[in-house]
């Protein structure tokens, strides 16, 4: 159903459009130290679904990945009680040469250390990405504020109860995730740096993978848009009223 409701060309069309406003909004901009652009689908749903848990957000696999873990800065959040266990993360990152892993911070620092709500706003400006030890994940949303949930930073979970760290943070760069969440899902598809090509992939094969995540899969679909952070949404499929 999918392959027949969304039509690439009007994709392409969609990311051709927002890749000509990211460029000009960039070449207009006087900011050296720009972030990077990043390119959002908007899932619309014709009602709330019912899910058992909503913190955890549903990793999707992209077939071009957003994030190189070679270049891309990670802060990784980790469990701890009273500082213990936080040295002992960040002996092994640095000891196994785990990739991408910039900063390793636990969640009793976290508390102490980012108070404040500038402080919150410093964090989430630092890195790239943000991952989380899967067992503190529930805890998270009232230690980081708003803000990460703004810029869509949100810590992604990764099995740290294992041996394999690094396994667990590439796995996590070469996806995307869903929280399914109330009518409406934001979900990041593609980085401006990347082709169109590469982007319309992205969007299509997401479109494919978080349908099928939705309960009642792609007829619960109402709408689909994409955007950047400031453009306006703009559609790229309207399901037919006369079968909502």
């Amino acid at each position: 159903m999918v392959d027949k409701a969304i039509k690439p060309s009007q994709v392409r069309k969609a990311i051709d459009a927002l890749l000509t406003f990211i460029g000009k909004q960039n070449d207009a901009s006087t900011n050296l130290l720009e972030e990077e652009d990043f390119i959002y689908l908007v899932i619309a749903l014709k009602k709330v679904p019912e899910t058992r848990r909503k913190d955890k957000p549903i990793p999707l696999p992209l077939p071009n990945p957003i994030y190189n873990v070679q270049d891309t800065e990670i802060c990784l959040f980790v469990k701890d009680h009273k500082g213990e266990g936080h040295a002992e993360s960040k002996s092994k990152v640095k000891a196994e040469k785990i990739p991408g892993i910039a900063k390793v911070l636990g969640v009793s620092k976290l508390k102490s250390k980012y108070e404040s709500h500038e402080k919150k706003r410093q964090l989430c400006n630092s890195y790239d990405l943000f991952l989380a030890d899967d067992r503190i994940l529930p805890s998270l949303p009232k230690l980081i504020g708003k803000t990460f949930f703004k810029k869509k930073k949100q810590p992604i979970p990764v099995k740290l109860s294992g041996k394999d760290w690094a396994k667990e943070v590439r796995k996590a760069c070469n996806c995307t995730f869903m929280h399914l969440t109330g009518s409406s899902m934001t979900i990041r598809v593609a980085k401006a740096s990347q082709t169109p090509d590469e982007c319309v992939e992205n969007v299509v094969d997401v479109i494919t993978k978080a349908s099928g995540k939705i309960p009642g899969s792609f007829k619960e679909i109402k709408s689909l848009y994409l955007k950047s952070v400031d453009s306006v949404a703009l559609p790229i499929y309207q399901s037919d009223a006369s079968s909502s």
